[in-house]
């Protein structure tokens, strides 16, 4: 239920975005502000559908600032079918990339070298250390089935989903240390 709860305020969200007239953005410097579906973004653009049908290209610079549902976050957050304002110069470049969706996940898999009430340390298959933060929302679960804490102990195989720089959401341990 509460899955399909973010969906339905998160597609809420996304046609408030396209409502609210532009003058209600806080644009740098009152910049002009463009909005509509991205289409795709990378570290050098993100282009855009308007509602019209009208395609729109913004260059990203090193002062682009982006936030994802309000919060600060990065380019590789936001996914393509996002909503997104943008606050641009004259040469379109992107000032302000407001977007609003669900952030994009990622999976790491390794064993359990360390963990604390506030992180997690991974050796990975590449032999490289990963530490990822915990917080009050990280469920843990073994075997995809709620568990406690505990069974993600040193030594144990896992894999932690998390969105790119956040807290982590699920440890799922594949297999119990020493076992």
């Amino acid at each position: 239920m509460t899955i399909r709860l973010l969906r339905l305020l998160t597609v809420s969200a996304a046609l408030l975005a396209l409502v609210v007239p532009a003058a209600g953005v806080a644009a740098p410097g009152d910049k002009p502000v463009d909005r509509g579906v991205v289409q795709s973004v990378n570290p050098s653009q993100i282009v855009l559908t308007a509602l019209d049908g009208s395609v729109l290209s913004f260059s990203i610079t090193l002062n682009t600032r982006v936030r994802l549902n309000g919060a600060r976050a990065s380019l590789g957050d936001i996914r393509p079918g996002s909503v997104a304002t943008v606050a641009h110069d004259r040469r379109a470049r992107a000032v302000l990339i407001e977007a609003f969706g669900t952030p994009a996940t990622v999976t790491d898999r390794g064993l359990v070298t360390a963990l604390s009430p506030t992180a997690i340390t991974l050796r990975t298959q590449g032999g490289g250390a990963l530490t990822l933060t915990l917080d009050g929302n990280t469920r843990f679960r073994f075997q995809g089935l709620p568990a406690r804490r505990l069974l993600a102990r040193p030594g144990a195989l896992v894999t932690v989903s998390h969105a790119t720089d956040a807290p982590a959401l699920v440890v799922n341990v594949l297999k119990r240390a020493g076992a």
